[in-house]
């Protein structure tokens, strides 16, 4: 399994000095592989001109590579002019970015729930992530879909039922334990069975419910049981990402460093 971090949640720092702060902390615990998410307070792939300069100055410094880039694509509702948007121009802009950078996978979320959503708009749902899916496999790219409470790919039923009506060979899963204890209030075993053959990158956070609100802690801290989750993935014989979504809230900056000793002892 490859430890992965995320650009945003190494050390709290979104000024131009923070990528070597990032960069450093994340290569000193042994991790150059990256999700690229957030840099200097801005989401892939609307980074300013000298932000994306440093990027790549910095990457190639640090030996740096990128495992995924997610833009936040359909992280909208699914009727409105911001959804048009994704469709027709954070999509492709997301690809020609992501191809300047050697980035051959894309993160999408499933369209925002709203009030007046119905039932019936599930097929909507399907052939707009499906439309997307064929756009980037032809273009090389293979596109995860991550869960998010609120999104039309919350629980792990909605997330299968998306997955399997897609159907396609590049399209795969960002397993999000946490993500799902939001949505679910489940242990992992709860749906992990089902989303196994799916899953190609996994998102680790620990966390737990506290006065109602997900409160996301380090790991082995929370309820979301990180150790566990580790461990089954081993003997499924799972190779892929392990990606450490580590920043607490507020972000104090022992959070990835914690989080990683302890992933490290589960992992050894």
């Amino acid at each position: 399994m490859q430890v992965t971090a995320v650009t945003n949640e190494v050390y709290p720092d979104a000024t131009p000095a923070g990528l070597d702060k990032i960069f450093t902390r994340a290569t000193e615990a042994g991790v150059s592989l990256f999700e690229l998410r957030i840099v200097e307070g801005k989401r892939f792939p609307y980074f300013d001109a000298d932000a994306y300069e440093r990027l790549i100055a910095k990457s190639k410094a640090y030996g740096i590579t990128y495992s995924a880039a997610s833009p936040g694509l359909f992280k909208a509702p699914l009727r409105g002019e911001i959804m048009e948007l994704h469709r027709n121009h954070l999509l492709s802009m997301s690809m020609d970015l992501a191809d300047a950078m050697g980035i051959n996978a894309l993160i999408l979320f499933g369209p925002s729930r709203r009030p007046d959503d119905s039932e019936g708009d599930f097929n909507q749902i399907v052939d707009l992530i499906g439309a997307a899916v064929d756009t980037a496999a032809a273009r090389g790219f293979s596109v995860q879909l991550e869960n998010l409470p609120g999104s039309w790919a919350d629980t792990s039923d909605n997330c299968l039922a998306l997955l399997d009506a897609v159907g396609r060979s590049s399209f795969g899963y960002v397993w999000d334990t946490g993500n799902l204890y939001e949505a679910e209030q489940q242990h992992f075993r709860a749906g992990y069975d089902k989303l196994k053959p799916y899953i190609r990158n996994v998102h680790l956070k620990d966390g737990r419910i506290i006065d109602g609100k997900m409160v996301w802690q380090r790991y082995g801290e929370g309820v979301t049981d990180v150790k566990g989750q580790v461990e089954a993935l081993r003997a499924d014989g799972y190779t892929g990402t392990l990606v450490m979504e580590a920043a607490c809230q507020p972000h104090h900056l022992d959070d990835f460093p914690t989080s990683v000793k302890y992933l490290q002892s589960v992992l050894a």
